[in-house]
Parts: structure tokens; C-alpha cells; sequence
């Protein structure tokens, strides 16, 4: 059947600020400061299920999960199906090969209604380009009348309304959002074995760890009589670098590795750029010296992860920098405070991940209604809990008399897709919000979580980073003719000055050249973006 919901489709898609008047088909609608009155599409259920009165298909573009399953072979998408009465007509492509198709797809292919999937669009490139070419069309309309658990969840949390709002005021994109994330990333371990073999007691300040450092290098802490222990190790990764240390100086770092951070931070609304303060160039001489007498592991620039987890597992470091270690002889080692006596920071990564561009609704949809009706039905808080952990009643989700769910660890040898009955998070789009976390209890480990590990850096954690705002395309071309160069140069003399020293008498040098690099300019640019960004109401 050909639906025809013209009217309704309009006025949204020209974004016009839309309210529900009442039950039934009728709504109230803004236009031009006027209130009138337009006819709902009459085969939409607006407030209750199904939401198609008669059965209607969808074309949504996805990526193809690894098991190469339609994703309707889940039970969760059939039972979603039954609910809603629409049928989707699955386009998966292999994320390998998603780029060239995308391509194709924006070229003048034959779009589909609507791309649904964890990132399944760049969030600075796709999703501003092709909102403001009319392409992906305006949301926030659609929204405020068809999207119940969407439109609470931005009124409840502001800052995800700033982070989805375009720089033309407008949302393209709906997001995943993971408020169960952990709010920490690499944090410091010590090997609590050694510490007692040497009686010593736990670090807290960096003299402390310096100390407690030559302590495991210079006792043969392996019983062979090689004095081959590892003080300290860490990796250049996001997971596992030494870059919150640096707060211990005075002023956290998030560098490159932090998922585009790029040594950006925001103080009293002025964005700074910490690889030119002085507190960071304190942090890197602390590095050196203790590099420079042995008290830091020659691989920690180049290690791979199984390398450095290897180290960890037999035991050898006595500070790790790392996620969470499998080898419970390491405990948390709080944050230290400076030579100077800082106080004691850490970064902190906001719980709340929003991963924007995660399902978006093209100009070739005739129904947007219906499929942000659809789209919001994944955002139900019992809907996220299956698409995060499994199947209510099935082999991984179990009921209790809580009202709770309590998650089942999936059996050796089990496969996961079968066993939980819902694609892998990364291939369906969902807010896993704190309320949503608290439904589940994980199933017993016996083993350190990183929940606990978050809970020791708690009081210690700061969120001074740039904020995730969208960048216009003339913003990212001009961010881009300097970012290469001024990262490359950062990187290049943070090794170099850690390794072999000579910050002092470089530093000046060095602070100029990245100016003349175009870093003053980089960073008013930064500021434009992030002033607009706070401006979003």
C-alpha cells in the first residue's frame, strides 16, 4: 500500500517547532508564531502499539553483524516487528566495505529511508554535510511530537541536546549513549606483591613514587637474582598511556591518543592548549628523570598491548598504567599529588558517551513519522537493556523478584549471538542510560570490575575537556591545515624531551615554532566552536 502522510511530513521536515495537543489524530503546530491545526498521518498510532495501522515496510541501511545474519533473524528484531507492525527491509553492508558504499549511496545511489547502526556516519563529515545539503533531514520536530523516551532523555541531560545540535541549530543524527561507560580510561597500578615484600606503604605523592620506583629497581624482587623487574610500564594508547599523571603538576593532559582530545581543555569557558603550559612541560621533565635512571620500561613508546599485558600477567611491573589487569596482585594507586603539593586530580571521561550519527532519516523517507516512532521505541529503557546484554526470559537476562534483571557470563565455547539473541552492541543503536544500567546486576566475577577501579579515582576526577560539539566544514578544513602539523610536532618532542631531555633549553623554541605552525589560529577557531556550542539552548 502507498501511504500518503504529506501534510504532517511538511511541516515537520521544515522543522517548525511542533507540540501534541491531545489523544487522537489531531496536533497543535507552531507556524510563524501561529498555532493551526493539521491531520496526523492517519495510519500512525501517535501514543500506543502498533504504531502502523496497516503493515508497512522500511529500507534501513545497517552494517552486516559478523555472524552474516539478516538482522531480522534475531529474535529481539522479530519481536519488534510484531509490536510495531513494521517490517524492515535490511540493506547490511560489512563495516570493511561501508566506506565505498556510503559513497556511493550520497553520490546518487538509491538512498535508503534511514542508516541505522553504532557510528554507521562520520559525525563531523556525513552528518553536517549532508543535513545542511537536505539530504538527512531535520529531527527535532519529529522529535518533540513522536518521540516520547528521546524527547526525556534530551530534556533530562541538556548537554546531549548540545552535543546532537548541528551549527545550523538543527539535529540530523540520533545517537548510542552509554552512561554505564566507565568514567576512567588508563590509571595507575601497583604491584601490591612487591610493596609488601618491601614493607613499604602505598605512594601518594610523586617524590613518594619516585622513591618506591628505585625500591623496585634495586631489590631482586623476582627471587632469580637478575634484578630484571620492571618499575614502571605503559603504552601510547588510549587505554594504557601516562597522560593524566600529568595532573600532578597542576594541569591534566588529554593528548592525542584521547579520542581526538588533542591536549584541549577548557578553563573558566577559554579553551587552553595544554602543550604549551608550564605545568606540562614540569610533567614531562618528572618523566624524563625517571627514565633517564632506568626507572621506566625502554619499550613503554613501542610495545604492542599483547606485549605490555604479557608483563602485567607474569607479574614483572611494579606500576602499571593500564585499563583494568587480569593479575590481581595490582591494586588501584590513587592519584599523587605534585612536588609542589597540587592537589590531586585526574581526568576524568564524562559516563555519558554519546556516539552521534548512529541513526539518521533521508529525504526519500515518505513515512518519517512512523520511523521515528520506530527508531524511539529502541531508546525504551527495557529495549536498550536487551540491545546491551540480551534477551528478557532468554539464556542471558534473567527476571528476579527485584524487578531486576540479573545478566548470565556467557558459557565456554557458547556462541554470543545465539546465546543473547540480539546482534553485538556495536550493530543497533540504543541509550544504555544509569536508570537502564541499574535494571541489570552482573553476574558474579569474583574479580575486580572496572566500576571499582572508577570508584578509588571518584574524588579525584575532573572534566575540564573540550566539549563534543560539531564543527561547520569551512571549521574542519581550517582545523585540519593545522592540526596535522601541530600534532606531529607535539608528539614528536613529548618522545624526544622524555626520552632525552633538554625541554629547558628547547622549550621557548618550541612554544614559537607551534605558533608559527598555526596554533593561535587553531585555537580561536576552537573557541568559535566551543562559545556556539554553549550558546545552544
Amino acid at each position: 500500500m502507498n501511504y500518503k502522510w504529506g501534510l504532517g511530513t511538511v511541516a515537520l521536515t521544515l522543522s517548525m517547532a511542533v507540540g501534541l495537543a491531545g489523544c487522537g489524530d489531531k496536533q497543535a503546530v507552531t507556524v510563524d508564531d501561529k498555532k493551526t491545526t493539521v491531520q496526523a498521518p492517519k495510519d500512525l498510532n501517535v501514543t500506543d502499539f502498533p504504531i502502523a495501522k496497516e503493515k508497512l515496510t522500511l529500507n534501513i541501511a545497517a552494517f552486516k553483524p559478523p555472524s552474516g545474519k539478516d538482522l531480522n533473524d534475531y529474535k529481539f528484531f522479530q519481536d519488534i516487528e510484531t509490536k510495531t507492525n513494521i517490517h524492515i527491509n535490511w540493506n547490511l553492508t560489512p563495516g570493511s566495505s561501508w566506506q565505498e558504499k556510503k559513497n556511493l549511496l550520497f553520490a546518487g545511489g538509491e538512498l535508503p529511508d534511514a542508516f541505522y547502526a553504532h557510528g554507521i556516519l562520520s559525525e563531523d563529515t556525513d552528518v553536517v554535510k549532508y543535513g545542511s545539503q537536505g539530504i538527512l533531514i531535520p529531527l527535532e520536530g519529529y522529535i518533540d511530537t513522536y518521540a516520547p523516551n528521546l524527547k526525556k532523555m534530551l530534556l533530562d541531560n541538556p548537554v546531549y541536546k548540545k552535543q546532537l545540535t548541528a551549527p545550523d541549530g538543527h539535529i540530523y543524527s540520533l545517537p548510542t549513549i552509554d552512561e554505564t561507560y566507565s568514567r576512567t580510561k588508563s590509571t595507575m597500578f601497583i604491584n601490591k606483591k612487591w610493596l609488601d615484600e618491601l614493607k613499604l606503604p602505598m605512594p601518594t605523592t610523586t617524590d613518594e613514587l619516585y622513591r618506591t620506583l628505585k625500591a623496585f629497581k634495586d631489590n631482586d624482587l623476582g627471587g632469580n637474582n637478575k634484578k630484571d623487574q620492571i618499575p614502571t610500564s605503559f603504552q601510547q594508547n588510549w587505554n594504557n598511556d601516562l597522560n593524566s599523571l600529568f595532573g600532578a603538576f597542576g594541569r591534566l593532559d588529554r593528548d592525542v591518543h584521547k579520542a581526538g582530545n588533542n591536549h584541549l581543555s577548557v578553563e573558566n569557558n577559554k579553551v587552553i592548549y595544554t602543550a604549551v603550559q608550564p605545568e606540562y612541560k614540569a610533567a614531562i621533565q618528572y618523566v624524563n628523570k625517571l627514565i633517564s635512571e632506568g626507572l621506566v620500561d625502554q619499550e613503554s613508546f613501542t610495545q604492542d598491548t599483547k606485549v605490555f599485558n604479557a608483563k602485567t600477567a607474569k607479574g614483572i611491573v611494579g606500576v602499571a598504567f593500564d585499563w583494568n589487569p587480569a593479575n590481581q596482585d595490582y591494586v588501584s594507586l590513587p592519584p599523587l599529588k605534585g612536588p609542589a603539593g597540587q592537589k590531586q586530580v585526574w581526568a576524568e571521561y564524562p559516563a555519558g558517551i554519546l556516539l552521534r550519527g548512529s541513526f539518521a532519516i533521508t529525504n526519500v523517507n515518505k513515512h518519517p513519522e512512523a520511523t521515528i516512532r520506530w527508531i524511539d521505541n529502541m531508546y525504551d529503557p527495557t529495549n536498550s537493556l536487551q540491545l546491551s546484554k540480551g534477551v528478557i526470559g532468554g539464556q542471558s537476562l534473567k527476571g528476579r523478584s527485584d524487578g531486576k534483571y540479573e545478566t548470565v557470563n556467557l558459557p565456554q565455547g557458547a556462541n554470543e549471538d545465539d546465546f543473547k539473541q540480539v546482534p553485538p552492541t556495536a550493530y543497533s543503536v540504543w541509550a544504555t542510560t544509569k536508570s537502564v544500567g541499574d535494571m541489570a546486576i552482573a553476574a558474579a566475577s569474583g574479580k575486580r570490575s572496572k566500576v571499582d577501579i572508577d570508584n578509588v579515582y571518584a574524588p579525584f576526577l575532573v572534566n575540564d575537556s573540550f566539549p563534543k560539539a560539531y564543527f561547520t566544514a569551512e571549521e574542519n578544513d581550517q582545523i585540519s591545515r593545522y592540526l596535522t602539523d601541530v600534532d606531529a610536532y607535539v608528539s614528536k618532542m613529548y618522545a624526544k624531551w622524555m626520552m632525552s631531555g633538554g625541554i629547558d633549553k628547547e622549550w621557548e623554541d618550541y612554544v614559537k615554532k607551534l605558533n608559527e605552525m598555526g596554533l593561535d589560529k587553531m585555537i580561536k577557531i576552537y573557541q568559535t566552536v566551543y562559545d556556539r556550542y554553549q550558546a545552544t539552548k
